[in-house]
C-alpha cells in the first residue's frame, strides 16, 4: 500500500504514536545470536577500528570519511557522491548524506551500529532523527546510530517538482508534470538504488553489519536492502509493514481491515459494546443513506478553520481508509452516523470529514519539498510498487489496459473495498486511492531495474533475525500485508499490538511495542510480549447530542448530593473536555473550537500539554471555561479544572481526572453544581 504521509501511509501530525495473526519463528530463539549474522569477535573489532580520534577542528575520521561536527556537536554529519544512474546511461552524481551519532561508552567496544529509515517514501529521514534516537536511547552506550536520508530526499538533494508539490494530494496533471520534468531520471529515485547507496555509505565508513529498523514505507526499504546485500544485517525491525515481494497492486487486505478494525473498536470499548448489533452495520447505514442523498455542509477542521465538506459515498470511503486521522475516526465515526441516522445532526459527521480532508493532504502551497518531497514519492510509488498495469507501455495502452482490468475486476470480485464500491475507492485522492496514481507517469526510458521488482527475482533475503510489529487497527498497512512481508524471511515473525495503529515503536508511549523493538536488536529476540494485549481501547463516543439532558448521567459515588440533571451535566462537561483532547491527534496550530462553539487553546512542555478552555461547548446549553493538563505516557494523567455555566445548569466549579493510557479507564468528577456537592465517575472519553 502506498504510504505517503509519514511514518507515518497518512498519518501526519504532531506524534506519531500510534497499530490475530503471530508467525513465530523458534529458530530464531534456538540459534545462538552469532549464527545469525558476522561472528562477534570479527564484528567487533571491525567495529572497533573504524572510528577514529576527533580532531581538534571538530572533524571525525570514520573509515574512509572524515565527518564534520553538526547539530550543535550532538552528531558527526557526512556526504558522498553517487552516480545517479549505475548503468551509465545517464550521466551526473548525486550527494547523498548522512548523520552519524556516536556510541555513549567509550569504555567498552561497540556493538554493530543501528540504521533508522523514515517512511513516504519521500519524507526525510533527518527530520525524524530526535524520534528514532529516543527510541533507541537504552542501547546507545555501545551502538553507534547512523540516518541516511535516500536520495531524493531531505539533504539528499530533494527532489522538487513544483506543480505536484503544490497540490494538496497527487492529481494527474501534476504527476504527469513531474515525470516529464524527471525525463530519463524519473527511475532512478527507487528503492534498489537507495539500498545500494546506504550499502555504499557503510563501505566507506567501514560498518560491514548493521541492525535495521524501519517504519511505513521505511519497511519497503528495509525488506529491499535485506533482499539486496543480505549479509550486512544482524537484525531487522519493520513497524507497519508491507511485502516486497508478492503484494497485489489491488491491496485487498484493506476492506477486511477495515471491517476488522471498526468492530473490534467498538467491542473493546464499554460506550459501544452495549449497543445492538456491529458497528459496521451502523456504518453502512450511513453509507447507504449517503449513496441515496449525498449533503455538503460547512464544519471546522481540526485547526478551527471552516471548511466546506461534501457528504458522499467517496468521502466517507477516503475517511475510514486514508488512516490520516485513525484514533479520532475510530473514537467518533459510529456515533457521528448514529447522530445522523437517528436524530439528523450532520455536526459530527461534518466535521471529521473535514478533520480529514485537510490532515490527510501530503502536499500543498506551503509544504517544504526538503521535509516531505511529493516528486520523490510518486517517483519511488511508480518505481517500485506493482500497478494493475503495465508501466512499460504508452500512456494510452496504460489507461485502456487498466479500464480492461477494472471491469474485470468489478466483475469477478465486485466486493473487493466492501462496504465500497471499486468505483467509489477509486475516487478518494490517488495517494490513498492508489489504482491511477502511476497512469500518467512516464513508460521507462533509463531503469535500472524492472518496475515493481527493486529486488532482484529469486533473491536471498537476509537470514538474520527479522521482527516484523504491526497494529492491529492500522488499515494502512493491515497486519495480514505485515504477516506476509514477515513470511518472506526464514528467521522472521510477527508481532500484533493490540489498539495501536500505524507505526508502533516510533513515538510509542505505552512502553510496549518501543521495548520489543529495543529487546530484539538486544537479545535478537522479542522478549515478554503480553504488553500488546493491554494497551488501552479507543474510548468511543458514547453518542453525540445537543443538549445535556440528553446525556447519560454520570454515577454517584459515596458523598454525591447531585441530582440526576445534574449528573448529566456533570458528563456533558466530561465529554466537552475529551473533545478537546481528542482534536489534539488532528491538530497542528495550538488552537480549536469546541464542536457547538467555544475555543481552546494548547502549549506542550516536555511530556505535558496545557490546555485553556473557554466557553466550550460540546452540547448547545453548557459551557465549560478551565484548564487541562495531560501527560503523554503511561498512564496518561489528565486533569481539569473547569467551570461551567449556561441553561443546563446553575453555575459550578468541576475537577476531572483520569488516565489516558490505562484499559477501561474511569474519569473521577468532584466539585460543586450551585451547592450540591458532586461526587461521581463514569467511562473516561
Amino acid at each position: 500500500m502506498l504510504v505517503p504521509h509519514r511514518s507515518g501511509f497518512p498519518v501526519p501530525g504532531i506524534a506519531d504514536p500510534m497499530r490475530s495473526i503471530l508467525f513465530t519463528s523458534w529458530l530464531l530463539v534456538l540459534l545462538p545470536a552469532w549464527s545469525l549474522g558476522a561472528p562477534p569477535q570479527i564484528t567487533r573489532h571491525k567495529i572497533h577500528s573504524r572510528i577514529q580520534q576527533e580532531s581538534a577542528a571538530g572533524t571525525l575520521q570514520v573509515g574512509l570519511l572524515t565527518l564534520r561536527s553538526c547539530l550543535n556537536h550532538q552528531a558527526y554529519c557526512g556526504s558522498m557522491e553517487r552516480a545517479l544512474d549505475p548503468s551509465g546511461k545517464v550521466a551526473g552524481n548525486i550527494k547523498i548524506s548522512f548523520e552519524f551519532y556516536r556510541h555513549t561508552d567509550n569504555a567498552q567496544p561497540p556493538l554493530e551500529p543501528i540504521v533508522a529509515t523514515e517512511g513516504g517514501p519521500g519524507y526525510a529521514t533527518s527530520e525524524s532523527v530526535p524520534g528514532y534516537l529516543n527510541l533507541f536511547a537504552p542501547l546507545r552506550d555501545r551502538r553507534d546510530m547512523l540516518f541516511m536520508d535516500n536520495r531524493g530526499t531531505g539533504k539528499s538533494q530533494a527532489l522538487l517538482c513544483p506543480v505536484l508539490q503544490s497540490e494538496s494530494n497527487p492529481r494527474p496533471h501534476g504527476v504527469h508534470s513531474c515525470g516529464e520534468q524527471l525525463g530519463d531520471t524519473a527511475y532512478l529515485y527507487g528503492s534498489g538504488l537507495a539500498a545500494d547507496d546506504l550499502a555504499a555509505v557503510l563501505d566507506a565508513l567501514n560498518i560491514p553489519i548493521i541492525n535495521l529498523y524501519g517504519d511505513s514505507y521505511g519497511t519497503w526499504f528495509s525488506q529491499t536492502f535485506a533482499g539486496r546485500h543480505p549479509d550486512r544485517l544482524r537484525s531487522v525491525v519493520l513497524d507497519s509493514a508491507y511485502p516486497v515481494e508478492g503484494q497485489s497492486p489491488w491491496y485487498p487486505e484493506i476492506a477486511p481491515t477495515v471491517h476488522f478494525a471498526f468492530d473490534a473498536a467498538c467491542k473493546r470499548s464499554p460506550a459501544c459494546s452495549s449497543l445492538r448489533g456491529e458497528s459496521m452495520k451502523r456504518i453502512e447505514m450511513l453509507l447507504d443513506s449517503l449513496r441515496a442523498s449525498p449533503f455538503s455542509g460547512y464544519a471546522h477542521d481540526g485547526n478551527g478553520v471552516l471548511r466546506h465538506v461534501e457528504a458522499n459515498a467517496t468521502t466517507l470511503a477516503y475517511l475510514m481508509v486514508s488512516n490520516a486521522t485513525d484514533l479520532v475516526v475510530y473514537r467518533e465515526l459510529d456515533p457521528a452516523a448514529r447522530a445522523y441516522l437517528d436524530d439528523g445532526n450532520a455536526g459530527p459527521l461534518l466535521r471529521l470529514l473535514a478533520e480529514n480532508q485537510i490532515f490527510g493532504e501530503s502536499g500543498g502551497p506551503s509544504s517544504d519539498y526538503t521535509e516531505f518531497s511529493l516528486g520523490l514519492f510518486v517517483s519511488v510509488s511508480c518505481s517500485d510498487y506493482p500497478q494493475i498495469y503495465d508501466m512499460t507501455l504508452g500512456i494510452p495502452q496504460r489507461r485502456a489496459q487498466r479500464d480492461r482490468v477494472i471491469a474485470d475486476e468489478e466483475e469477478k470480485r465486485p466486493k473487493l473495498y466492501d462496504p465500497f464500491t471499486i468505483e467509489e475507492f477509486d475516487g478518494i485522492p490517488l495517494d490513498s486511492s492508489v489504482l491511477d496514481m502511476c497512469l500518467t507517469w512516464p513508460p521507462p526510458v533509463v531503469a535500472p531495474y524492472p518496475p515493481g521488482h527493486p529486488v532482484p527475482p529469486h533473491a536471498r533475503f537476509t537470514s538474520a533475525p527479522v521482527l516484523v510489529l504491526s497494529g492491529d487497527l492500522d488499515s494502512l498497512t493491515p497486519a495480514l500485508q505485515g504477516k506476509h512481508a514477515a513470511e518472506l524471511f526464514e528467521n522472521g515473525q510477527q508481532i500484533i499490538i493490540q489498539n495501536s495503529f500505524h507505526v508502533t515503536a516510533d513515538g510509542d508511549e505505552d512502553d510496549c511495542a518501543s521495548v520489543i523493538a529495543q529487546n530484539f536488536v538486544l537479545n535478537l529476540a522479542p522478549g515478554d510480549t503480553s504488553c500488546t494485549q493491554h494497551i488501552a481501547e479507543v474510548h468511543l463516543v458514547p453518542g453525540f447530542f445537543l443538549q445535556a439532558s440528553e446525556v447519560p448521567p454520570a454515577a454517584a459515588t459515596a458523598g454525591n448530593q447531585g441530582t440526576d440533571a445534574d449528573l448529566r451535566v456533570a458528563a456533558a462537561a466530561v465529554n466537552t473536555v475529551g473533545d478537546a483532547l481528542a482534536r489534539w491527534w488532528v491538530n497542528l496550530s495550538g488552537d480549536g473550537v469546541g464542536l457547538q462553539g467555544g475555543h481552546f487553546h494548547y502549549t506542550g512542555s516536555g511530556d505535558l500539554t496545557h490546555y485553556t478552555i473557554h466557553k466550550l461547548r460540546w452540547v448547545g446549553d453548557l459551557e465549560v471555561s478551565g484548564t487541562m493538563t495531560w501527560g503523554y505516557s503511561y498512564p496518561g494523567w489528565v486533569t481539569s479544572h473547569i467551570k461551567i455555566s449556561g441553561s443546563a445548569t446553575e453555575g459550578g466549579d468541576l475537577t476531572i481526572e483520569w488516565q489516558s493510557r490505562i484499559p477501561l479507564a474511569q474519569a473521577t468528577i468532584t466539585g460543586k453544581i450551585g451547592s450540591r456537592k458532586i461526587a461521581a465517575t463514569m467511562y473516561a472519553p
